[in-house]
């Protein structure tokens, strides 16, 4: 009876119920108030389970509806917290009611290949891996999210459409938090102040970012978003390697106080003509290569000569042609007061016809 499955729920003693004959056959069933809290595996590989709903249900634990491949609606009105893997696997899930959720674990969602939208009005956290291959995803709603965005949250949502706004609460962004999120197309995070390495790569459609605190950009960051043509980046002061590497879109960039630029950052940004970077310090080999359309560098308001690893930071860009002729093929602006320093330091000398004083 349905009686001896809620007893078996509630005394499984932290053992998970995994294959109760019952339950393995168990269709459509709503349990009511006596269940607060529902023990790991509970309901794990009920492949028969359509939908469920428990109304005063406060924790779901881990795994407790893993693999229930034929699960497409689920209600917990008042549930606050979901362990990691809870409803992994759940393959036929396409609405989720959780309005009181505020903490998501780790592939709490994973491989939800049929759910397309996700409305977690109190959410706080969302833990690594929570949405990860959800490829029907189009749109997420987190308007309280105070903390951070884990690693691989929400990995391969290849179907995530439009706009994507964080709230204000939002710090950080975990590795490859949105790798190979096909379809968005632009995002602003108006309190992020990290980017992790990863996290938007692959990310092909994505055409304007902004990000007007953060201050480090992560290892292949934005490689391959090969739409993105607008980034906004007012306060970042050191660019990872390969950050934007293949970023064939990208016409122009400005980094007002950015003062470190890592080897590869550019790599391949054919697009690029204008880079502004007036308060460099360093620029690390290969930063710029192969954008084969830069003309233009800027560091106009360095105070001293900027570090130059490698003369390979220019390969096959304008700037490091052989024309003698300043500003032909490309030119590099800095401050009146140092262009002498620039045309004799290390490195910048393969470059000293190149130099514009500003």
């Amino acid at each position: 009876s349905i009686e001896e499955v809620v007893n078996i729920i509630l005394n499984a003693g932290g053992v998970p119920v995994l294959a109760h004959p019952y339950l393995m056959k168990m269709s459509d069933e709503r349990l009511e108030e006596e269940i607060k809290t529902l023990r790991a595996g509970a309901f794990a590989y009920c492949y028969s389970l359509t939908s469920v709903n428990f109304p005063a249900c406060l924790t779901i634990g881990t795994g407790t509806f893993q693999s229930c491949t034929s699960l497409a609606s689920v209600s917990l009105p008042v549930c606050a917290t979901i362990a990691d893997g809870a409803f992994t696997y759940c393959s036929s899930l396409t609405s989720i009611n959780l309005p009181n959720c505020t903490r998501i674990g780790s592939y709490a969602f994973g491989s939800c290949t049929s759910l397309t939208s996700i409305s977690f009005p109190n959410c706080a956290f969302i833990n690594n891996n929570a949405f990860y291959n959800c490829i029907s995803l189009t749109s997420a709603n987190f308007p309280e999210c105070t903390t951070s965005i884990g690693d691989n949250a929400f990995y391969n949502c290849s179907g995530f459409t439009g706009s994507l706004t964080i709230p204000k609460g939002v710090t950080s962004i975990g590795s490859y938090a949105f790798y190979n999120c096909l379809s968005l197309t632009s995002v602003n995070f108006p309190a992020c102040t990290s980017i992790y390495n990863s996290a938007f790569e692959n990310c092909t459609s994505l055409a304007s970012i902004s990000f007007p605190r953060c201050t480090r950009i992560g290892n292949y960051a934005f490689q391959g978003c090969s739409s993105l043509v607008t980034i906004g980046f007012s306060s970042c002061t050191t660019i990872s390697p390969y950050a934007f590497r293949s970023c064939i879109s990208l016409t122009s960039v400005n980094f007002p106080k950015c003062i470190a630029i890592s080897n590869n950052a550019f790599y391949r940004n054919y697009s690029l003509t204008r880079a502004s970077f007036p308060i460099c310090r360093q620029i690390s080999s290969n930063a710029f290569y192969q954008c084969s359309k830069l003309i233009s560098l800027y560091l106009d308001q360095t105070t001293s000569v900027c570090t130059l690893a490698n003369s390979n930071a220019f390969t096959s860009t304008p700037i490091g042609g052989y024309s003698t002729v300043a500003g032909r093929y490309g030119s590099i602006y800095v401050p009146e007061d140092l262009l002498a320093s620039y045309k004799t330091a290390t490195n910048w000398t393969y470059f000293s016809k190149r130099f514009v004083e500003v």
